[in-house]
């Protein structure tokens, strides 16, 4: 326990110098924005302001708790999700407001606003040199770099490698395979896909660079090429909110559904078992799927050997099963035909339930075929939890 306490203390260090570096970023980001009245640099420096915000997340989710609580039945755990969501939707937000300042720029060139072009480009052209151009390339990259590898085996890494391909990816892809044709040694770094943020780093200071060239001779150039940076950081985070956000809409990953009807047609071939109800699987977080569902089952049936029998089946995808055991009504509307057989109760108590309950540690489920490495583990206090129902309701 102390070497794993050591290790969280020295990646939490990490994290939080990775942190102090992405900040020094966005303050020099910021002051080449002030000397430069650039609309480019000043998206570059939100590009940094979202590698900030994705370590902050990163190093708040290492606190979080998935204990159970009060309040919560799965502690905290969805808390990650959710958090790396919020940064990706800021992202996709500011790069729309930028792209209506570009359009703004381009079609009323004496736009008095914040930014006024025509003296931004007076003062670029009489003052200010291309330093910061370059400068703002430089701390851009290093603050996106940081983000995609500061820190492993956390919420916006897993993320990176879990969710689909952007088009910027898929295109990138494209031109990589052709490369690598040509350099096979290359196919480790560029294939099957180059990271979203590394990508992102390569496109931004492209398009840095090309803005402080054609700066002299076209105005239009500053909003072009902030338009087609905020079209680039749309499309790169959108694959992102999507992933997070079916998440924490409740839903299973697609590529875990054939293997989830697989275990339910198993479990439904348990002997006393009659029927396989009412079932529900969602992803709790990035390494959790929750489920529960209704066991109909024979009148004598042993409901704790069925439920014990349909979680060990579960217990391969699903890492939380609820189990409902619901007796046969059919057998208890025969019993009701006959007052002198009177009623049998496993455990007897004023409502007339029986509970059972299975507990053990259940593995986690599998990742999508792109996931290099899962986020996390799944925590210790994952549970099944039975419950059985004669059918009637009693008060």
């Amino acid at each position: 326990s102390y070497s794993l306490s050591n290790f969280a203390y020295l990646k939490g260090e990490r994290g939080l110098a990775a942190a102090g570096a992405c900040l020094c970023c966005v303050a020099v980001l910021a002051y080449c924005v002030s000397a430069s009245h650039s609309i480019v640099l000043m998206s570059a420096m939100w590009i940094s302001i979202f590698a900030l915000c994705s370590l902050l997340s990163a190093l708040y989710s290492m606190t979080i708790t998935h204990k159970p609580m009060d309040k919560f039945s799965y502690g905290l755990a969805r808390v990650p999700v959710l958090a790396v969501f919020s940064t990706t939707v800021l992202a996709q937000l500011f790069s729309i407001f930028l792209s209506k300042e570009s359009f703004e720029h381009l079609l009323s060139p004496e736009h008095q606003g914040t930014h006024d072009a025509s003296a931004a480009h007076e003062h670029e052209l009489e003052v200010v040199g291309s330093w910061p151009y370059f400068v703002g390339a430089i701390a851009t990259s290093i603050a996106l770099v940081l983000s995609a590898y500061a820190l492993k085996n956390q919420p916006f890494q897993h993320v990176l490698t879990a969710s689909s391909s952007s088009s910027l990816q898929e295109h990138a892809a494209d031109i990589c395979h052709a490369v690598c044709r040509v350099i096979p040694g290359l196919s480790r770094l560029l294939l099957p896909r180059i990271n979203s943020m590394v990508l992102l780093a390569a496109v931004t200071t492209t398009m840095l660079v090309l803005c402080e060239h054609f700066r002299h001779d076209f105005a239009w150039a500053d909003p072009v090429c902030c338009l087609l940076l905020s079209v680039a950081v749309f499309s790169t985070m959108w694959p992102l909110s999507t992933y997070t956000g079916m998440i924490l809409l409740q839903t299973a990953p697609p590529h875990l559904l054939n293997q989830i009807d697989r275990c339910i047609s198993e479990a439904s071939t348990i002997d006393g078992v009659l029927e396989i109800r009412s079932r529900h699987f969602w992803q709790l977080d990035f390494a959790q799927l929750v489920g529960t569902v209704d066991v109909r089952v024979r009148r004598d049936a042993d409901e704790q050997n069925v439920l014990t029998l349909v979680t060990d089946k579960m217990s391969s995808v699903v890492s939380m099963l609820t189990v409902q055991i619901v007796k046969d009504a059919a057998w208890h509307t025969v019993e009701e035909m006959n007052p002198g057989s009177g009623h049998t109760h496993d455990n007897v108590n004023v409502h007339g339930d029986g509970h059972g309950h299975s507990h053990g540690t259940a593995a986690g489920y599998g990742n999508p075929s792109n996931v290099q490495q899962g986020y996390g583990n799944p925590p210790a206090y994952s549970f099944s939890h039975g419950n059985n129902h004669d059918g009637v309701t009693y008060h």
